[in-house]
């Protein structure tokens, strides 16, 4: 009886405005008359986050029926063809036809969200963006997340010994927690990690079902709060939606890599009802050393119901269970000192794999020119990651210039970690579970004001919380057996706006937001003393404020577009910096005492951003080129200091080391992109970047202020040829120039400079067999093409690996 009442609730508010709804109708077809069939076909709402989509018929057609009026874009792609976008305008009882032509070459015009928070053209973009395609996800038999994004300018991924094992994003030189992840644009993070970002998840964001991935770079926090600091990443995930169409896969290669997945999407109810499963299985049985086995399962849900034309109701799932054997850190203990020069920077030299041998065996292995050991094997080191992810959105449009939305997420990660005696050194048995909840709600209006300009505000709660067990696992008196939980809740207020002046050509964006922060006191459960949290009142931390500026003017004499973007961002401290501690047990009073590393009472980590760039199109929009010049200013940064700044006698919480506010530093450069679809049968896509990011203070390493991690000089290259309509391969290259890591050598952390490094991946399919709407393949793809050896801060990365497969798709 409720659902019955809360359905006619629903269907009468929407058809308040619902009569005469119209609709919209046409033929795709290519240069030269043909009609192209199952074209995929979009038509996004201006302003909202409602998408319609449909397939082309066997001659070309689409269709569109009771749609809402409004202002939308229409996308139209096909593998094989430019994407093309077109604004419109439906009214109230209209019958529009809109033909739509495809260039068989040009590059993609495809509609991008996540710049602005609601569908833009590319051409109106006026920030730095890239997307990749689920067509270049599928070339390069890509399947998660920090692999398909690495070709993307001014990013760098950081992998830590092969499939999942520890991996890390960073966008122009900032560092990990300065990126922001998305799915669907909501903020995808786990609080248990010490500095509350998604580095912790990367390792398990394997993609099942992904319509595209949106890169924004910049400051991005008014739009989507902490962390989107260098920018944000977002997931966009399948809707589904008739006909009933679906993939199957299976592969296997060296490593002891198999991976299974399956997709299918549909429609029920005249396509009122429209949904997606994803399901995957990866296992890595061996991994580099034989011992780095990853297993992950994960599974996707979507599913959305449209009431009427104007009210929609869709819910999401994203789940994922992992498991990986972990190494040890690189390190420098046993090298003789003589191998290290008394000063400045020391060359990366790796014990070679001999002499690595003769280490697991117990041996003493020849350190001549030695500086550095890699990552060793520790076979019963090991960590499980389990998360959920699930949102409810709720979308009703009041008006064709009105719309507003509610939607909840809640998102649960659980990271386990385990240690045995075996491995290299001195090896403690413990066990740790670190567990983190988000709880999201969120509700915003859009009203397009007038047709030049469209303005949304919103407000948001917050409330995440952070709990671990630590246990030592040895006997009394030495056993550590301690549990904390803690709490922090957040009210945000925000508001965007979009402006299209002089005919569409001058776009001008804008955003603010406002975030509070309440805090709760921790609770401690040991045996010992009390927590030095207790000593002093809480009070909340400072508001961040944040705003965002950015502009851009298309020249269309010269097909030139001129940017320009301006922002501040911030990071929230992370629960862990707040109040976090380590434990340790007293022989003598049998007891397990705490120390404290954490503040309440740390700001935001601080950002400022500016940068400037032009997107050109040549030779009839076969190619466009976008370069932008970027500086960023960090204000203040959340750092661990120590090297005794913090002194017991005057800090409040009686801390020799821990997290403070620190100086900040300054993150340069350029970005360069390039796209080209020369022919149809030809898609290549370029980057260059240049980062010089440096630090005010030597907060790392004494005497240094490079930042850690970040090559100066990066490059990338993805080529796909379609070579019949039956075979095509795609290669793609990733150049990285040396970069420093601090390892302890002597007696204090010193730089070490480790040498750049290329990798090159092909993949090559053939259709053995292809249907009207089906087709079947079989392809082989080999990574680290030409078998190099080479370290990610003096993590061994995989050499030549290859997988075979077979793909079923209808």
């Amino acid at each position: 009886m409720k659902f019955r009442l809360l359905y006619t609730l629903i269907a009468f508010t929407g058809g308040l405005c619902g009569q005469d709804t119209p609709t919209l109708a046409g033929v795709v077809k290519d240069q030269q008359g043909s009609a192209v069939p199952q074209a995929q076909v979009r038509l996004f709402r201006e302003g909202a986050g409602t998408v319609l989509r449909t397939t082309t018929t066997n001659i070309g057609e689409y269709r569109f029926d009771a749609v809402a009026a409004g202002s939308f874009i229409l996308e139209v792609e096909r593998d094989g063809f430019g994407a093309q976008t077109f604004p419109l305008q439906l009214n109230r009882g209209e019958q529009k036809t809109q033909d739509i032509v495809l260039d068989v070459a040009g590059v993609n015009q495809s509609v991008f969200v996540t710049a602005s928070g609601s569908p833009q053209q590319m051409d109106e973009v006026s920030k730095a963006v890239s997307v990749i395609s689920a067509e270049e996800i599928q070339s390069r038999n890509e399947y998660s997340l920090s692999e398909t994004i690495r070709t993307a300018p001014g990013l760098f991924v950081t992998n830590s010994g092969g499939p999942g094992q520890n991996t890390n994003i960073r966008i122009r030189g900032l560092r990990p927690d300065a990126t922001s992840i998305l799915v669907d644009g909501i903020r995808f993070r786990d609080p248990s990690i010490l500095q509350g970002d998604a580095s912790s998840l990367i390792p398990a964001m394997n993609m099942m079902a992904v319509d595209r991935v949106e890169v924004l770079r910049g400051s991005g926090s008014s739009l989507y709060g902490t962390n989107a600091v260098g920018g944000a990443i977002n997931v966009v995930t399948q809707e589904g939606g008739s006909p009933f169409h679906g993939q199957l896969q299976a592969e296997s290669g060296n490593l002891g890599h198999n991976r299974g997945r399956g997709v299918i999407g549909g429609g029920a109810f005249q396509d009122r009802l429209k949904y997606t499963a994803g399901f995957m299985h990866l296992n890595v049985r061996h991994g580099v050393d034989g011992q780095d086995a990853n297993r992950n399962t994960g599974g996707h849900g979507f599913v959305r119901y449209d009431f009427t034309p104007k009210a929609t109701l869709s819910a999401r799932l994203w789940a994922s269970d992992d498991f990986a054997q972990l190494n040890t850190s690189p390190s420098t203990s046993d090298i003789p000192m003589s191998n290290f020069p008394a000063s400045g920077v020391i060359p990366a030299r790796a014990l070679s794999p001999e002499g690595m041998k003769i280490l697991e065996q117990g041996g003493t292995p020849d350190y001549t020119d030695v500086t550095f050991i890699p990552n060793r094997n520790d076979p019963d080191s090991r960590r499980g990651i389990r998360f959920y992810n699930t949102a409810l959105i709720f979308r009703h449009i009041l008006t064709a210039r009105t719309n507003w939305q509610s939607s909840y997420q809640r998102s649960h990660n659980v990271r386990t970690y385990q240690d045995g005696p075996l491995g290299p050194g001195w090896q403690s048995t413990s066990r740790s579970r670190y567990a983190g909840d988000i709880d999201t709600a969120d509700v915003r209006a859009t009203s397009l004001i007038a047709s030049w300009f469209s303005l949304t505000g919103g407000y948001e709660y917050e409330r995440e919380k952070y709990s671990d067990h630590q246990r030592n696992l040895q006997p009394a008196p030495d056993t550590v057996d301690v549990r904390t939980k803690i709490q922090q809740e957040s009210h945000t207020g925000y508001f965007a706006g979009q402006l299209g002046l002089l005919d569409r050509k001058l776009q001008i964006s804008f955003s603010g937001r406002a975030q509070a922060f309440r805090l709760s006191r921790p609770e401690f459960q040991l045996t010992g003393s009390a927590s030095n949290y207790d000593k002093i009142p809480l009070k909340a931390p400072g508001t961040a404020l944040t705003g965002d500026v950015s502009l851009a003017y298309l020249l269309s004499s010269s097909n030139t577009k001129l940017r320009a973007h301006f922002g501040n961002a911030y990071r929230a401290p992370s629960l862990y910096e707040r109040f976090g501690g380590g434990f340790s047990a007293n022989p003598m009073t049998q007891t397990v005492e705490f120390t404290a590393y954490g503040d309440p009472l740390l700001q935001p980590d601080r950002y400022n951003s500016v940068d400037f760039g032009v997107d050109q199109y040549f030779l009839s929009n076969k190619v466009r080129i976008s370069a932008t010049a970027f500086y960023t200013r960090m204000i203040s940064l959340t750092a661990f200091d120590f090297a005794g700044k913090i002194q017991p006698s005057t800090d409040p919480y009686g801390r020799m080391m821990g997290y403070l506010n620190g100086s900040g530093g300054t993150s340069r450069g350029f970005e360069l992109g390039v796209e080209t679809r020369p022919l149809r049968s030809v898609t290549i896509n370029g980057s260059y970047t240049y980062t010089d990011a440096k630090t005010d203070h030597d907060i790392s390493v004494p005497n240094f202020r490079r930042v850690l991690g970040v090559p100066r000089h990066m490059g990338s290259l993805v080529i796909t040829r379609n070579w019949t309509s039956r075979i095509d391969t795609s290669v793609d290259m990733f150049h990285g120039s040396s970069s420093y890591t601090g390892l302890y050598a002597g007696f204090d952390t010193r730089a070490f400079q480790f040498p750049g490094f290329t990798k090159v991946d092909a993949v090559g399919n053939y259709r053995f067999w292809q249907g009207e709407r089906q087709h079947a393949r079989i392809y082989a793809k080999v990574e680290n093409l030409f078998n190099q050896r080479y370290y990610q801060a003096g993590w061994l990365a995989p050499r030549a690996t290859f997988m075979i497969g077979l793909g079923y798709g209808f």
